[in-house]
């Protein structure tokens, strides 16, 4: 999990300078962390950001900067470990906080399948079954195009509540910077009924990311979502990846599909 962590998009420089466009906090960015009044905090909304790059804090910038607290949040244990033991402390202060959930993906479809238990599999295949005799034909696409952007967009913004609030100008030009950065798709299904589901990702040669999603909700009676993952970790299990990573978030369809957790902290020191 450790690699998986570091080696997630939201480690990336390139990541990083992009993320302060959707984030409301003014800082001072130094490396992989930044500065707020005197405090060390991270770099983008937690809203934003699913796992924290490893951050080392010099004692030199700790002096220069007059801190006298470090406040981080969406760490693995590992991560609070090291910080820990790093730096001299006055007080520690460590929050059970987000949880992410992740697929590790076995070598084959049917063992996949086979790992669910017996409900879910079940399940699986009777909405695999009714999605497959409402549409005509379909299949997984995957794009980095606009006109499968635009659909990605409207669809948010079609949602109700907070999922078609979330999807602003702002969030919306965020999107389509991080879509221009390398490893950033958009896999989509792709029916004689138009596109009923998409999932902007982030892949890298071990496995998926997946980071944000959207559905066209005239058709949730024939859950497009969870046919769209399927047709993902299908074909995620045939390139041979290792895992498929729902990130932050305990929708049940994640687990459903055979996500398990994974614990994430907050840190609060005082120096």
């Amino acid at each position: 999990m450790k690699e998986q962590v570091l080696e997630s998009p939201f480690c990336k420089i390139e990541f990083l300078e992009l993320v302060d466009i959707v984030s409301e906090e003014k800082t001072t960015k130094l490396a992989n962390y930044a500065i707020s009044d005197s405090s060390i905090v991270n770099i983008g909304d937690r809203d934003f950001v699913d796992y924290r790059p490893d951050i080392s804090i010099d004692s030199q910038v700790l002096k220069d900067n007059n801190i006298s607290s470090i406040s981080f949040d969406s760490l693995h244990f590992f991560q609070v470990q090291n910080l820990v033991e790093d730096i001299d402390t006055k007080s520690v202060k460590i929050k059970k906080s987000d949880v992410a959930v992740n697929l590790i993906l076995p070598k084959t479809y049917e063992e996949y399948l086979e790992s669910l238990n017996k409900k879910n599999r079940h399940e699986l295949r009777r909405k695999k079954r009714k999605f497959d005799n409402e549409t005509t034909s379909y299949e997984l696409g995957e794009s980095k195009e606009q006109d499968i952007f635009d659909i990605f967009i409207s669809q948010h913004r079609e949602s109700k509540g907070e999922k078609g609030e979330f999807m602003t100008e702002v969030v919306e030009i965020y999107f389509r910077n991080l879509l221009n950065l390398q490893g950033w798709k958009i896999y989509y299904t792709n029916t004689d009924k138009g596109v009923l589901s998409t999932a902007f990702c982030y892949e890298n040669e071990d496995g998926c990311y997946l980071y944000n999603s959207s559905r066209n909700n005239e058709f949730n009676s024939i859950n497009p979502g969870i046919v769209l993952n399927d047709l993902i970790i299908q074909r995620l299990i045939d390139r041979g990846m290792a895992f498929f990573d729902f990130l932050k978030g305990t929708e049940r369809y994640k687990y459903d599909l055979g996500g398990k957790s994974v614990q994430l902290y907050d840190l609060a020191i005082e120096l």
